[in-house]
């Protein structure tokens, strides 16, 4: 046999061996050159480069198919559903409340919409502030401060809510299910013990919820007869003015100049809120006509 059959019956045998081998594996074995030869190039860098950014926070064997990546990072749109999700816009700013889902991202109608946090900020007329707050329905809270706001802090489409994103933080920032927005101003208002202070830096100290409104209310029921019972209330949540002064007694100032002196069993439990765009000092164990309104000066006696 001639040294050039020999070299031909090498060569056939390494392609049958490859083929053996090929569908010993199964298709899977192809996926790369298919991908190679189906996708640009530029695209396939882009996909390693996101793969290699993922390697920082997931293992490798983690996040070999969709799911990993959807669950963690994912959104959802659904075009024509409107959901009554809320999220509370808090602190320094003109206009706080609640706001609905559908107000701040439209997307029943703009599939693929997504805001951005300062332009959000800045339709509540907000454009000198020192930091911004994002709390999440499960507990989880992000505060930015102003120069690392870039518009690239976007507020995206999630299941019934709002999810945060920002590509340039890092990805423990990245919030979803946010139920509340708070703002620090610029602009300092309060005065507490002769500090001055607003109502956007004491929402982010730790807070207590106060139950004010308590009412008992009853129904007949048409199809026996009986009367059944039940008790409303509202849970308002502020910063404790046990916290935030050390008193006996507080002399407490309002907008109108007028000026409340409350002895520290009146003032037990009391909480500084916002309620309805005031500034509103709450007394649990006072009806709500007692309570200060358009607060702007606290002080211990």
């Amino acid at each position: 046999m001639s040294r050039r059959w020999l070299i031909v019956i090498i060569v056939a045998a390494l392609i049958v061996g490859a083929a053996v081998a090929v569908v010993a594996m199964g298709t899977r074995a192809l996926a790369p050159a298919r991908a190679v030869l189906h996708f640009p190039w530029t695209m396939l860098a882009d996909e390693a480069a996101t793969m290699n950014d993922c390697v920082e926070c997931h293992e490798p064997e983690k996040f070999h198919n969709c799911t990993t990546c959807h669950d963690e990072h994912g959104s959802a749109e659904m075009a024509n559903v409107p959901f009554n999700q809320l999220v509370l816009l808090a602190g320094d700013l003109l206009e706080p409340g609640y706001v609905a889902v559908n107000d701040i991202l439209p997307y029943r109608d703009l599939p693929g919409t997504q805001v951005a946090l300062l332009d959000l900020l800045e339709k509540w007329k907000v454009t000198d502030f020192e930091r911004v707050a994002l709390f999440s329905s499960d507990g989880g809270v992000v505060m930015i401060e102003q120069p690392n706001l870039t518009k690239s802090a976007l507020l995206m489409p999630h299941v019934d809510g709002i999810r945060f994103a920002d590509e340039n933080l890092h990805v423990s920032t990245w919030l979803k299910g946010i139920a509340r927005i708070v703002v620090v101003g610029a602009n300092k208002p309060l005065s507490i013990d002769g500090q001055a202070t607003s109502i956007g830096r004491l929402l982010l100290r730790p807070t207590r919820s106060a139950i004010a409104g308590q009412a008992d209310v009853m129904f007949k029921s048409e199809d026996d007869g009986q009367v059944r019972k039940a008790r409303t209330a509202s849970r308002i949540e502020g910063a404790p003015i046990e916290d935030l002064v050390g008193f006996s007694a507080i002399l407490v100032r309002d907008a109108q100049g007028q000026e409340h002196a409350l002895s520290a069993d009146e003032a037990e439990g009391a909480i500084l809120a916002q309620i309805d765009g005031r500034i509103v000092l709450v007394l649990p164990g006072r009806g709500q006509p007692q309570w200060i309104l358009d607060v702007v000066e606290i002080t211990s006696r």
